[in-house]
Parts: structure tokens; C-alpha cells; sequence
């Protein structure tokens, strides 16, 4: 598989500004063989320094559904029905045996809070076996009679992050599919972009869609969350050093590479 998308930026920042997190790596949550973590109300998750939101919505004889952030130990990679909708397209986890997937919430009970604000270093991800699944047989939905992906096709994830309450500026984008290729490896997403954060958000969008919105299936799993950037991203001469925006002190100071700066453009 052709490489696609690589989102690497702030890859030198100091590890200091990440000494106090803890990466979630979904290992403290015991899970039975081949099964996922279903709450029975809506609550967090909790793994290393992060909380993930997960909404349970009983809908009477419908049954009852869960959003947001499931935890899986599932291995297998093959999508035939739904109930392989918790399965990653690498068959597994990251490291270890559990991760998450993640699919959106209506009452946006699917957020990532942080026990204390910081800058998160980034995050695996990798696309669901359901996804690949329609990327590669169609979804029987969109608008183009549900085909499978084109060259001009696409599905992308995008990172938003808040800070008491309110949106920061930057958001991450990272393309899960573009046209025929698509990520079936883990694949590390750089967040510290974004800068301090204490909640972060997922958007996923599509070029596949009918009348009632997006066709892609809205699922994609996450592992070690707030892991700094594995050595290949810090290596890539054409990795992007942002400058990124933190509150220090309550002052703010901007970030770029290793070097602060005040908003004035003085070195720090």
C-alpha cells in the first residue's frame, strides 16, 4: 500500500512539555476474549491521563446502542456483518491487546478530557475492517449507487481541541482514505499542534454521502493516546515544525520547535 498521508508537525518540541501525561493504552480495562467495553450508562473510560466518553441510548424495543469510545480486544480483520464493526483493518491493537474505536456520538458523549490541561503529542490510528470494507466493495448507500472507492474519493479524520470550554484554533486533519489507498497499518498523527488542550473532539467527513448525510462508515480506532511521535516522524526532513500557541503563567507564548517566543516575536 502507497503511503497517503503523513501528518507530522512540532515533531522537536521539548519532551518536557509532555513529562506528566500518562499515554492511554487501554491496557488497565479487563476485557473477556474477543469483546468489547460496553458501560451501562453513559460515563468515562479512564486510561492513563485521559477520560473517554462513551453515551449508552436505550431506545426501548430498538435495543440499547452505544456511542462514542469503545474499548476492543477483537483481532480478527474481516468485516462480514456488524457485529465486526469493533474490529480494527490491522486485526488488533497497536501494542498490547486493546484499543479503542471510536464512532460519533448524538449528544457529543464522545470527547477526550484530559485530568489536566497540557499539550498533547499525538495518538495511532487506524481505519475499522468495516471501513475498509465499503472502501473496497462500496456501502450500498451513497449517491453514486454505492461504489466502491475512486480515485477521487476520500475520508478524513479531523482533531478538534478545546481549553475551558472553548475551541482553540487549530484543528489536525489526517486522510484515513484518499482515492484507492487507505490506512491499514497504525498510523501515528502528531496533535501537538493543536497546543493545550483539556478536551479534544473527532470529526470524520467523506466524499461518499446520500441525502441523509455520510455513507463511510463513521468508526475509527484509536491506540496509545498521548504518545510522543516514534522516531521515523521525528527523522522526516519533510515534517512541518508549526508554531503552536500555550498559555504559560497566563501569558501567552508561542511554540516553534524547541524555541519559545512571546506575541510579540521575542525570543523567550
Amino acid at each position: 500500500m502507497k503511503k497517503i498521508f503523513f501528518l507530522a508537525t512540532a515533531a522537536m518540541m521539548s519532551a518536557a512539555m509532555y513529562a506528566d501525561l500518562q499515554v492511554a493504552d487501554f491496557e488497565n480495562i479487563e476485557l473477556a476474549e474477543e469483546s468489547v467495553l460496553h458501560l451501562n450508562a453513559s460515563g468515562v473510560i479512564q486510561s492513563g491521563s485521559f477520560g473517554f466518553k462513551q453515551e449508552v441510548a436505550d431506545y426501548g424495543e430498538s435495543g440499547v446502542y452505544y456511542f462514542g469510545n469503545i474499548v476492543s480486544n477483537k483481532k480478527g480483520n474481516t468485516y462480514d456483518y456488524y457485529a465486526d464493526s469493533d474490529k480494527s483493518a490491522k486485526g488488533g491493537a497497536f501494542e498490547g491487546n486493546n484499543f479503542v474505536v471510536w464512532t460519533y456520538s448524538y449528544t457529543a458523549q464522545d470527547h477526550v478530557q484530559l485530568l489536566n490541561q497540557a499539550v498533547v503529542p499525538g495518538m495511532y490510528v487506524c481505519n475499522t475492517a468495516w471501513v475498509v470494507d465499503a472502501i473496497l466493495n462500496g456501502d450500498g448507500m451513497s449517491s453514486d449507487q454505492g461504489a466502491p472507492f475512486g480515485e477521487s474519493d476520500w475520508f478524513k479524520l479531523t482533531v478538534h481541541g478545546y481549553l475551558n470550554g472553548a475551541e482553540v484554533n487549530n484543528q489536525v486533519e489526517f486522510y484515513l482514505a484518499q482515492g484507492t489507498s487507505y490506512i491499514s497499518e497504525w498510523t501515528y498523527v502528531n496533535l501537538s499542534s493543536l497546543g493545550e488542550v483539556d478536551e479534544i473532539s473527532f470529526a470524520l467527513s467523506s466524499s461518499k454521502y446520500n441525502d441523509y448525510g455520510m455513507t463511510t462508515p463513521a468508526y475509527f480506532c484509536i491506540d496509545n493516546f498521548g504518545a510522543a511521535a516514534p522516531a521515523e516522524a521525528i527523522e522526516n526532513t519533510n515534517a512541518a515544525v508549526k508554531a503552536v500557541k500555550v498559555i504559560r503563567d497566563g501569558k501567552v507564548v508561542i511554540l516553534r520547535g524547541e524555541k519559545a517566543f512571546n506575541i510579540l516575536g521575542s525570543e523567550l
